[in-house]
């Protein structure tokens, strides 16, 4: 009865793997002694699994009667903001406290805190850092909260997804899936021409647009929809077998140097995440399956999100203490782990279950999940 139920609320434990071998990536780049130097593709691996499981429990629900749209964003808010307003409240306490270059006197402390504080921390919590970034837009603190750009494009994207589904999808899924696709070749068809035509290190829009980064998540999104209609099944048998090789080629793509068209490492990381989607849930008892579904990788999968939110600061704080070195590694890896954990128990579940108005439910992400976190 409980793997019925598992199946059909959409959830696959080898999916907190995914997110676990995400997140992996991206502390990779962010290391002191950076091991990789394109760990960013991590992100593409979340976006995939984003909308592999937001459109799959949408459309599960189209299934079997409407979206309710204002329900759907009230869980949004309850997984994502509770630990998002906690980490950017401290970041500005200890910017506030610590950072010298803002200290130097009342009114010029009062002038930089706007500009270089709280304006970049309130672009985080609104979900609208990628646009910032995306325009030029240059924060003293950038550091501190850039990361944040990857949840604004997230956001900005099922900020209108609910609706399209409710529009397009219920009146024809195939039609809707055919537009889908075209979405996708467009992307795609993007990406290819800005990585192809230009050699920029870390362009704006190609790292930060939305429309770049719109790949990934919709052919998460096509995925789930050809999933849940049972469509090209057998297409899909035959691409399982090859997730294994697609797990182990994603930390090779983050190792390459692609920083000058990280435009083609988005085509590519959405590419290899795909296939391991695939093998994932279509063949959980394989061996990428089995890998993934192991209990390090879940335990791993299932604080991603927090991990994600706090590292930064940590790694800030290490650095300038032990800078790139192995020692500064390990500090750093304790420190967010020890954050992590303690956010995961006291602000995230908690806070969730409350704020997403079903008391004495599971608070454990299963068919509604982080997203890209």
């Amino acid at each position: 009865m409980r793997d019925r139920l598992v199946r059909d609320r959409g959830y696959h434990p080898g999916l907190d793997g995914v997110r676990a071998v995400a997140i992996l990536l991206v502390l990779g780049q962010h290391a002191m002694t950076r091991p990789f130097i394109d760990g960013f593709v991590g992100v593409t691996v979340f976006f995939c699994l984003s909308g592999y499981l937001i459109t799959t429990l949408l459309v599960r629900e189209l299934h079997t009667g409407t979206i309710d749209v204002r329900a759907f964003y009230r869980r949004r808010a309850a997984r994502l903001w509770p630990a998002l307003v906690t980490v950017v409240a401290v970041t500005i306490m200890v910017l506030l406290i610590h950072r010298h270059d803002l200290s130097a006197g009342l009114a010029y402390r009062r002038t930089l805190g706007v500009e270089q504080i709280f304006a970049p921390a309130a672009a985080a919590v609104t979900y609208t850092t990628g646009l910032f970034d995306w325009s030029g837009h240059v924060f003293a603190t950038y550091d501190y909260f850039n990361y944040t750009w990857s949840l604004s494009v997230e956001e900005q994207f099922y900020l209108l997804w609910p609706f399209a589904l409710l529009v397009g999808y219920r009146r024809n899924p195939r039609l809707f899936a055919l537009l889908t696709v075209a979405l996708v070749a467009i992307s795609l068809g993007l990406n290819l021409y800005l990585g192809l035509s230009r050699d920029v290190k870390y362009d704006p829009h190609e790292y930060f647009g939305t429309d770049t980064n719109a790949l990934p998540i919709l052919v998460g999104s096509l995925l789930a929809i050809i999933l849940v209609n049972d469509w090209l099944s057998r297409t899909l048998r035959r691409l399982a077998p090859c997730a294994l090789l697609a797990v182990a080629l994603l930390p090779a793509l983050a190792y390459v140097n692609g920083t000058h068209r990280p435009s083609l490492v988005i085509v590519a990381g959405t590419a290899l995440t795909l296939v391991t989607l695939i093998g994932v849930v279509t063949q959980p008892r394989s061996a990428v399956g089995s890998l993934l579904a192991s209990g390090p990788m879940r335990w791993l999968g299932e604080r991603s999100y927090s991990i994600y939110l706090w590292n930064v600061l940590a790694r800030i704080a290490v650095l300038s203490l032990f800078g790139h070195t192995v020692v500064g590694d390990i500090v750093w890896i304790a420190m967010f782990v020890v954050l992590a954990e303690a956010s995961f128990r006291f602000v995230e579940r908690p806070l969730r279950a409350r704020l997403a108005g079903k008391p004495g439910v599971s608070v454990r992400p299963v068919s509604d999940p982080v997203g890209a976190w």
